[in-house]
C-alpha cells in the first residue's frame, strides 16, 4: 500500500513542481529563449521569485519537521503532505493570480520545453522521495521546491541544441523557397532600424501594392524565426515584392537574417539607442545596421538622412544609395504641418512634388513616408500613387493609435520602448488641449544609460504633461527628472501595475488626453 501511494505521490509532486515551473519557462519566453535576459529579470526583480520558492521550502519543510517531531504517529505523515499541498496553492495564487500583460504562449517550442520540465521535474519527485526515505521524512518533497528553478534551467539546456537544430530546418526550408522565388522574379526588401519599422513595413506595402503583388511580414515578425514563418506560411508562388522587418539586439543579428531574407534592397529608418544593454555601446548598435548596407553590395538602399545616425551610416555607403531629408537630399519632404488627425507635407524628387495627407501621427511620419517613396520610386511607383496610398492609410496599433474612450482621447502607443519615439508621442500630445497625462513604466534596455535616460525622459514629461502615471521601478528616476524640470510632485502618481494605473484614470472622472508610452512586457 505504501509503495502504490509513494508512486501516486511522486507522479502528483512532478506534475506539481512541473506547474510552479511554468512561471520560469513564460520568462524564457519573453526574452526570446536567451539566458541573459532571464538572469536580467531576476536582477531587476531582485530575485523575488527564487526567494518565493525558497521560502515556500522553508516554511514547508519546517512546519513538516516539526510536527513530525511533536506528534511522532503513524497518520501524521500524511498530514504534512496536506502541508506541502496548502503552502503550494498559496504559492501559485501569488505567482499566477496578478494579471500578466503579456500571457504564456503554448507554441511549439514551449509544448517541447513543457514536456522536458515535466521529464526533469519527475526525476526530481523520485529525488524528493528518496529524501523522504531519511529522518527529513515527507519534508524531502518540500525540500527540492527549492531547486525548481535549478529544473528550469536544467530543461532549458537539455532542449538547447535540439531547438537550434529544429530553428536551423526552418531556415533552411525558407532560404531554399526564397532562392527559388527569386529565380522567378521575387524582389526583396529589408527594413531595419532603432525605431519606426513597422510602420515603414506597412507604409511600403501599401505603395508597392499599387503597382505589385507583394507580401509583408506580419504583425512585428522580425527576428530569424519570424522570417521563416513569413516566408514559409505567407509567402506564395507569384508575389513579385517579399518585404522584411529585421530587428536586432545583439551584434551580427542583422548580418544573420540577410542570411535568410536574401534583400535586394534595404531601408535604415533611423540609429538610435534601443537595445543598447544588450549592445554593449552605442557604435555597435549603428555597425549591427549597417550590416544591411553592406549586404546589398548592388541595390539600392534608402537612409532617412534626418535621422543624424542614419545620415552617419549613409556616408559610409559609396554608392546605390538614395538620401532622403529635409533640405538637400535625393528625396526631400517640406511645408510639414502637424495636427491632432495627422500631418501634411510636400514630397519633391526630381523635378516632381505633390502634397501628402496623412492620419498618422508623429513627427518622424513624413521621413518614414518619405523614406518609403525612395524605394517605391526606384520601383516604377509613381510619385502621385505612393502619395494616394498613405492619405487613407490607418496607424498601426499600438504605434501613436488615436483611440477614443468616453470623454478621454488615447493615443495607444504602447509597443514603442525607444527615446526618439517616446519624445515623439511628447510631441503629438502637446498638439491636443486640455488635459493631459502619461501612462509610461519608462525606457528599458539602456544599460548604465537606463537611468539617466529615464531622468531626461521624465524631465520632457514635466514640459508637457499635467499628470505623470509611472509604473513600476523606473518610476523613481522618471520622478526625479520631472521635479527638477519643475513638475508638481502632487500630480506624479506612482504605481505598481498597469492595472492600477488604469484604476487611477477611472477615478479621473474630467475630460483628458491620455498617452499609453511603451507597455512592457512580463519580465521587465
Amino acid at each position: 500500500m505504501d509503495t502504490i501511494f509513494s508512486i501516486i505521490f511522486i507522479l502528483i509532486s512532478s506534475a506539481f513542481y512541473t506547474a510552479i515551473s511554468l512561471k520560469f519557462l513564460h520568462v524564457f519566453q519573453l526574452s526570446s529563449y536567451r539566458i541573459n535576459g532571464v538572469v536580467n529579470w531576476l536582477k531587476f526583480t531582485h530575485f523575488e521569485h527564487i526567494l518565493r520558492f525558497v521560502a515556500y521550502a522553508f516554511f514547508s519543510t519546517g512546519l513538516t519537521i516539526v510536527t513530525i517531531l511533536a506528534f511522532p504517529f503513524e497518520f501524521i505523515k500524511y498530514l504534512s503532505y496536506v502541508f506541502f499541498f496548502g503552502f503550494g496553492i498559496l504559492f501559485l495564487i501569488l505567482s499566477y493570480g496578478k494579471k500578466v500583460k503579456t500571457p504564456l504562449i503554448i507554441t511549439s517550442r514551449m509544448k517541447r520545453l513543457i514536456i522536458t520540465n515535466a521529464f526533469v521535474s519527475l526525476g526530481f519527485a523520485f529525488g524528493a522521495w528518496g529524501l523522504s526515505l531519511t529522518p527529513v521524512s515527507v519534508a524531502g518533497y518540500s525540500i527540492v521546491i527549492a531547486l525548481v528553478p535549478l529544473s528550469c534551467l536544467i530543461s532549458f539546456g537539455i532542449m538547447y541544441y535540439p531547438e537550434k537544430l529544429i530553428a536551423r530546418s526552418y531556415i533552411i526550408d525558407a532560404t531554399d523557397e526564397i532562392e527559388k522565388l527569386k529565380i522567378d522574379g521575387l524582389k526583396v526588401v529589408g527594413i531595419t532600424g532603432s525605431y519606426g519599422k513597422t510602420t515603414a513595413k506597412n507604409i511600403l506595402f501599401a505603395m508597392l501594392s499599387t503597382k505589385y503583388r507583394v507580401c509583408a511580414s506580419p504583425a512585428s515578425y522580425n527576428t530569424p524565426l519570424g522570417i521563416c514563418r513569413t516566408v514559409n506560411d505567407h509567402l506564395e508562388s507569384g508575389d513579385e515584392i517579399l518585404i522584411v522587418e529585421m530587428g536586432a539586439r545583439y551584434k551580427r543579428d542583422i548580418a544573420e537574417l540577410c542570411e535568410i531574407a536574401k534583400p535586394d534592397f534595404g531601408i535604415i529608418t533611423g540609429v538610435g539607442n534601443q537595445h543598447l544593454e544588450t549592445f554593449g555601446s552605442e557604435e555597435d548598435i549603428a555597425n549591427t545596421k549597417f550590416e544591411l548596407s553592406e549586404y546589398i553590395t548592388d541595390g539600392l538602399v534608402a537612409f532617412n538622412c534626418s535621422d543624424n545616425g542614419a545620415k552617419a551610416l549613409a556616408d559610409r555607403r559609396a554608392n546605390n544609395k538614395i538620401i532622403i531629408n529635409d533640405r538637400d537630399g535625393d528625396i526631400t519632404y517640406s511645408d510639414v504641418k502637424y495636427n491632432k488627425n495627422g500631418c501634411s507635407f510636400t514630397l519633391s524628387y526630381k523635378d516632381e512634388t505633390v502634397n501628402v495627407k496623412t492620419s498618422l501621427l508623429g513627427d518622424y511620419v513624413p521621413a518614414l513616408i518619405s523614406t518609403c517613396a525612395g524605394i517605391a520610386v526606384h520601383l516604377d511607383v509613381p510619385l502621385c500613387a505612393c502619395a494616394r496610398a498613405v492619405e487613407y492609410f490607418k496607424p498601426v496599433p499600438h504605434r501613436q493609435e488615436l483611440i477614443v474612450s468616453g470623454n478621454k482621447t488615447i493615443i495607444d502607443d504602447a509597443y514603442n520602448a525607444n527615446t526618439v519615439g517616446a519624445r515623439s508621442a511628447l510631441a503629438t500630445l502637446s498638439l491636443f488641449e486640455g488635459t493631459k497625462i502619461i501612462v509610461t513604466p519608462g525606457l528599458v534596455e539602456l544599460g548604465d544609460y537606463e537611468a539617466t535616460a529615464n531622468e531626461e525622459f521624465g524631465a520632457h514629461i514635466a514640459k508637457v504633461c499635467d499628470y505623470a502615471i509611472f509604473v513600476g521601478l523606473r518610476g523613481k528616476f522618471m520622478t526625479k527628472g520631472a521635479i527638477n524640470a519643475g513638475m508638481d510632485a502632487t500630480r506624479i502618481i506612482g504605481v505598481k501595475s498597469l492595472s492600477e494605473a488604469q484604476k487611477w484614470l477611472e477615478n479621473y472622472t474630467d475630460e483628458a488626453t491620455v498617452l499609453f508610452e511603451n507597455d512592457l512586457p512580463d519580465n521587465y
